[in-house]
């Protein structure tokens, strides 16, 4: 029997996060001749989510009112159960049954799937059948296209569509002698085995890391090198710069391990050394769709448009203006990149002073490449600046509370502003190329409807300094999470050999139109960090040695005050 799932990504009150809320099952069995004997196809109905996100209806074709007459999850389960019977239970890749034990947990508090007895991944089976390895998932539709089947039916990624097709890959590619070692019994250490998480060490001081783990060759030469600065943790993964001791070669080495179920596995790579740029004598005026002003000697960014609203007050960071040195120079607002914390904090004092921020009244996430978003009142200022973060995994932050201001960090991602002038309500969100693709935008206007009943026709939303379309050159795995989205054309261009170019700023644009933010309320502020590396932190120019950009955002407290 082979089964797929479509879900919504909904937000959870009680887990105070997001879940992948399953909204329609859809499964064939067959016999040994592998033709189809029986279907099963339901809508469940939505418990945690309010409506299906517009992505999600795009790309399926379901709507709310389809889910109208839906059944409950549990409901669901139990009739599939009976449908399914003993069956071996076989889907394309894990992510459907990694969502099965999610929504299992949630609604009935047990993490073991009721009708799951016998399980093989169709993905992997395929991956190793056709030759294409294991170093990138291949998906659905390329592996149908690769066979050379008919994709007409795949328009929409419909549950009972998508495992009719399933089935006619496996047809192609069948042998039951190949198969059966695919085959697993699904016990304790299955589930163990499937909900593992990932995990990376960040101290190399844990007794996991070994000595050999630390050594670089030269990439010149092969020979042996000396490592020359001292190991600095960045994004999970340790840096350090290195001699070679035969050619005398530079490098920068950089080192990611990670804790699988299967074990330890270990990644180095070597790079040039970044050329590190002084910040720039600036002048005044407009620069992209922004406007360069320079206060006390700090240099700031903003938007006309945005300025022009009177309730708000927003500005990104420049180079300009702080007293940070060498990679760091001059207006660092990132901690825990090597820069003295004392340096750090005295950025933002002068920046915050400069820009007519309160520097007491900061708040900030703990950004790592998702959607959660968190509403923030008076209660967190100070709160991942001054105070340490007391929640992890936080990339956006809503509020309508005066007394505090947003902040965000970015030297490359794009930072996304929204402006509620109706409910003075406001929204600071960090999306770098996952956040992008998984639509953080339209994540925001949906928090910020959830929350402060924000109408997206009358929010102003901009994209602030990041990477540009030509600077944003990518791989073919990064490129294929964009090249599913509706619309990629506009997005997407390549490849260019093996390289892709992505628009990060007109993908966030496409994701707040989608979400019913008028054109003419969004500004894209085509300032490119990478391009303008002597006036903003570029992480891609520096190859990591920097220090961070930050966008602010707060209500006027003056203001809100007399609007309320």
């Amino acid at each position: 029997m082979i089964l797929d799932l479509e879900w919504n990504g909904t937000y959870s009150r009680r887990l105070k996060g997001y879940i992948n809320e399953i909204i329609e099952f859809g499964a064939v069995k067959c016999g040994a001749d592998l033709q189809e004997k029986e279907s099963f196809s339901c809508f469940v109905k939505p418990q945690v989510g309010k409506r299906i996100s517009t992505t999600i209806s795009n790309l399926t074709s379901i709507t709310d009112e389809n889910l109208t007459d839906g059944i409950p999850f549990m409901q669901a389960v139990s009739r599939f159960r009976k449908w399914a019977g003993e069956c071996l239970v076989m889907t394309w890749g894990t992510s459907d049954i990694l969502t099965l034990v999610e929504n299992c947990r949630y609604f009935s508090e047990s993490g073991k799937i009721p009708f799951l007895t016998r399980y093989c991944d169709l993905q992997r089976y395929a991956e190793e059948k056709m030759g294409l390895g294991t170093k990138e998932q291949v998906g659905l539709a390329k592996a149908a296209d690769l066979l050379g089947l008919d994709l007409s039916g795949m328009e929409h990624h419909r549950a009972l569509d998508d495992s009719r097709m399933t089935l006619k890959i496996l047809r192609e590619i069948y042998d039951i002698s190949a198969v059966e070692p695919f085959v697993e019994l699904c016990d304790e250490e299955f589930y163990r085995r499937i909900t593992f998480k990932t995990t990376y060490i960040c101290d190399l001081k844990s007794p996991l890391v070994q000595r050999s783990h630390l050594r670089f060759v030269c990439p010149k030469c092969g020979g042996s090198s000396e490592r020359k600065t001292k190991w600095m943790l960045k994004n999970k993964s340790f840096r350090a710069e290195f001699q070679c001791r035969a050619c005398g070669h530079p490098f920068a080495g950089r080192l990611l391990i990670k804790q699988k179920y299967e074990g330890l596995t270990v990644n180095k790579k070597t790079y040039p050394i970044a050329q590190i740029e002084k910040p720039r004598q600036v002048v005044p005026g407009p620069l992209g769709e922004m406007r360069l002003e320079v206060r006390e000697g700090v240099g700031i960014l903003r938007f006309p448009q945005l300025a022009a609203l009177g309730g708000v007050n927003h500005a990104f960071t420049t180079r300009v203006g702080g007293v940070s040195e060498r990679e760091y120079a001059a207006m660092n607002l990132g901690f825990g990149r090597g820069d003295t914390e004392e340096k750090v904090a005295e950025n933002y004092r002068i920046f915050c002073r400069a820009a007519g921020f309160d520097s007491d009244s900061l708040a900030a996430g703990a950004q790592d490449h998702h959607c959660n978003i968190r509403r923030v009142t008076r209660e967190q200022r100070g709160v991942g600046i001054w105070k340490p973060r007391d929640r992890e995994s936080i990339d956006g932050l809503c509020t309508d509370d005066p007394e505090v201001t947003l902040v965000i960090y970015c030297a490359d991602c794009v930072p996304l502003y929204f402006v509620d002038p109706e409910h003075h309500a406001i929204g600071l969100a960090h999306a770098g190329w996952r956040g992008t693709v998984m639509g953080m935008a339209r994540a925001m206007v949906e928090r910020m409807k959830e929350e402060f009943g924000t109408d997206p026709a009358l929010l102003q939303a901009a994209v602030g300094p990041s990477i540009c379309r030509d600077c944003f050159e990518v791989d073919e795995p990064v490129a294929a999470e964009f090249l599913k989205l509706p619309d990629s054309g506009h997005f997407v261009t390549g490849p260019v050999g093996e390289k892709y170019h992505v628009d990060l700023w007109e993908c966030n644009r496409r994701f707040l139109l989608e979400a019913g933010v008028p054109a003419e309320q969004i500004t894209v502020g085509k300032v490119c960090t990478m391009c303008e590396s002597d006036l903003l932190f570029s992480h891609r120019k520096t190859q990591g040695r920097r220090g961070s950009n930050c966008a602010f955002l707060a209500l006027k407290p003056a203001e809100a005050d007399q609007a309320r």
